[in-house]
């Protein structure tokens, strides 16, 4: 373990080590020497020999072993947290382990964490300590705005040299952070924030406050601090990872139940409600739109989607919805449906935000939302919309191959439609 500044704990302890063998080995050579002048061992044993006679430095001695006792009391503590690397426990549960480890060690007024995403974000609360109403802020978004505290924290350093944290001794003097970037945090005593790095990339932040004014000048804390996040990074890390792995398998596995079902729907009455509804649960959508032009040259097609239950119409599309209403997602979506039904395009989106014009729409690489479309032989005929539920941080690549494989699958049933 390396702090930013390039100061190890395994170096310390070396050090600590060979400073405290000096010592000895010098006391050594002092009793040596004595012994070599004539005094007898029982002279030593019973004090005859004048100790100010014998130059050593118990006090160093003595200040040297309390010193290495506090740096393996320090790798002890981080070894502890070392334990959660690749542990079968949850990302949640890897974060609460961490932070009751921190809690319990350090007096601390306040602890919090945030996970996210590069220097950019959006990054969300994770874990509150010492906050009042804290649940109202865990799982929520943290402010991220560039001139703010947060944001210069998690900026990487050009300098290798210049410490990964960001310290204010006097928030009260600085009247920093304001209260718009953390609502909850105490406006006295001091604070820092060290971020938690994927490959140099900030993945999260520690944010640690205390009540006293320049708590974290301590170099011994800071550091103890910068290697604590260190391990932490890699823990959660690790515990992302697993996650993502578990969830491309349940998802591998519910690809291949939702295929099954559309297999086994005898009934074309019945077949696009199963589509919806299967697309829905497959990708963990709180909202599920499929729209088609309303044109449609099949007129077996045009009859089952017209025919679906809480299907709706305007003068140019139809959609079926699924946990919503299809007349409000087709008049919100309108202008992107017809965008992705004519240019055949997929596309994320961030249904939070005011939608942008097709004409200005740019590739995204994950988003709260995504769009597909559904080609039936060799035409572009209709579009595919879901929408994560709460409980998701949203889509990425992986999830827009399982929402095109089904769309693969839908295809050909809609294929054999006459």
């Amino acid at each position: 373990m390396t702090t930013s500044s390039g100061v190890s704990l395994a170096g310390l302890i070396a050090e600590q080590l060979a400073q405290i063998e000096s010592a000895l080995d010098a006391a050594a050579a002092l009793f040596k020497n004595r012994f070599d002048e004539g005094a007898s061992p029982f002279e030593f044993a019973n004090g005859s020999v004048n100790d100010r006679a014998l130059p050593v430095d118990y006090a160093g001695i003595a200040e040297s072993v309390h010193a290495l006792q506090r740096q393996v009391d320090r790798l002890l503590f981080l070894n502890q947290c070392t334990l959660l690397f690749g542990s079968p426990l949850s990302l949640s549960d890897v974060v609460t382990q961490l932070m009751d480890a921190l809690w319990q060690r350090h007096q601390l007024a306040f602890a919090g964490l945030v996970l996210g995403e590069s220097e950019l974000g959006p990054y969300f609360y994770y874990d509150l300590r010492g906050v009042l109403d804290a649940r109202r802020y865990l799982y929520k978004q943290c402010p991220l705005p560039l001139w703010g505290e947060l944001a210069r924290a998690l900026v990487r350093r050009l300098d290798p040299e210049e410490p990964d944290y960001l310290l204010i001794s006097h928030i009260d003097q600085a009247k920093r952070p304001t209260p718009e970037e953390f609502p909850w945090m105490p406006r006295t005593g001091s604070l820092m924030i060290i971020p938690l790095r994927k490959e140099a990339v900030a993945v999260g932040a520690l944010i640690l406050g205390s009540s006293r004014p320049e708590n974290f000048l301590d170099i011994e804390l800071r550091m103890e601090l910068v290697e604590f996040a260190i391990v932490a990074a890699h823990a959660i890390i690790s515990a992302e990872a697993q996650e993502e792995i578990q969830a491309r398998t349940g998802q591998l596995a519910g690809l291949q139940l939702f295929t099954r079902s559309l297999a086994a729907t005898t009934s074309t009455n019945r077949l696009i409600g199963t589509i919806v509804s299967g697309v829905a649960e497959l990708m963990d959508a709180s909202s599920t739109l499929m729209a088609f032009h309303l044109d449609l040259t099949n007129a077996k097609l045009r009859e089952l989607l017209l025919a679906a239950p809480g299907a709706y119409s305007n003068q140019q599309l139809v959609g079926v919805a699924a946990n919503d209403d299809a007349s409000i997602l087709l008049a919100k979506l309108h202008r992107i449906l017809q965008w992705t039904i004519d240019a055949a395009q997929s596309l994320f989106l961030d249904p939070s935000q005011p939608l942008e014009s097709p004409e200005n729409l740019y590739y995204n690489e994950s988003g709260r939302a995504m769009l597909a479309p559904i080609i039936v032989g060799e035409n572009s005929l209709g579009a595919l919309y879901v929408e994560a539920a709460p409980t998701r941080s949203g889509y990425d690549e992986e999830d827009m191959v399982v929402l095109r494989t089904a769309i693969n699958t839908i295809a050909i049933l809609l294929k054999q439609i006459s």
